[in-house]
């Protein structure tokens, strides 16, 4: 019977063993595409979802226009070449730039690792007399579940601090000059966009689980109309759907060359 047993439990262990190797693999995924017009949420008769070529999904009301777009790390780092090359020497950690890891490349698995995801939001407004986003309202919904939050000054500190130790010369130099661009490109707080005015930014969340194929980036309570105190009289609900491919390697070798 002891023996029995032995069996049995070495051939569970081995079985076990098995099924965690054979299921074991790396997550990749590709950059968020719009969901088709006809899947993204609409509010009322009069508005529209368009889809533009590059990735950007447009709520349309009249001739006011609010528009969500997802951005990959390839294309910041275009916007701040000089941010995005300049970690050499000894005393340099990563590149300057706060919103991706710019051209370090991680030893382990032979690419550079996002660091944060990032949404351009534009609004054009030649509709009303004024409107308002909170961006600090926003939400990224994933089909399994997870919630995610934009990051508000606050946060951006708190993550970029810990960079400058002790806060030497070159460190400290460094941490000015990210948050000086994370405040320069982040969508204003508690700015109103009048009448023919265009007004955009980024909104700034953690990085979404690489296990998240579909999402929705939902607006709540985007102000229309206001009374003479500034407070909101008529106000929407907005939502942008995304989703991305999911491609899972067994080899850590084979993530540089996907």
């Amino acid at each position: 019977m002891r023996t029995c047993k032995n069996i049995l439990s070495f051939a569970f262990s081995l079985a076990t063993l098995t099924f965690f190797i054979g299921c074991g693999h790396y997550l990749i995924p590709g950059k968020f595409e719009p969901l088709e017009a006809a899947q993204q949420q609409t509010v009322g008769e009069s508005t529209r979802m368009d889809i533009l070529d590059d990735g950007t999904v447009t709520f349309v009301q009249n001739r006011l226009e609010v528009s969500v777009r997802p951005m990959t790390d390839e294309e910041i780092n275009r916007q701040y070449p000089a941010q995005s090359s300049d970690a050499s020497g000894p005393s340099d950690e990563l590149p300057s730039n706060p919103f991706t890891y710019g051209n370090w490349i991680d030893g382990r698995t032979g690419k550079s690792p996002q660091r944060l995801s990032i949404f351009k939001i534009t609004i054009k407004n030649y509709e009303y007399p004024k409107v308002k986003l909170d961006p600090l309202m926003i939400t990224v919904e994933s089909a399994n579940g997870r919630h995610y939050y934009p990051w508000g000054d606050y946060d951006a500190e708190e993550y970029f601090r810990r960079y400058p130790l002790a806060f030497n010369g070159l460190g400290y130099l460094r941490y000015k000059e990210r948050r000086d661009l994370y405040t320069q490109a982040k969508y204003p707080d508690d700015e109103f966009c009048f009448s023919g005015q265009e007004v955009e930014g980024y909104v700034v969340l953690s990085k979404i689980h690489d296990d998240v194929g579909e999402i929705a980036v939902r607006i709540p309570e985007f102000g229309l109309r206001y009374n003479y105190r500034n407070e909101p009289v008529e106000t929407i609900d907005l939502s942008f759907r995304f989703k991305r491919d999911i491609k899972k390697v067994k080899n850590i070798e084979k993530l540089a060359a996907n």
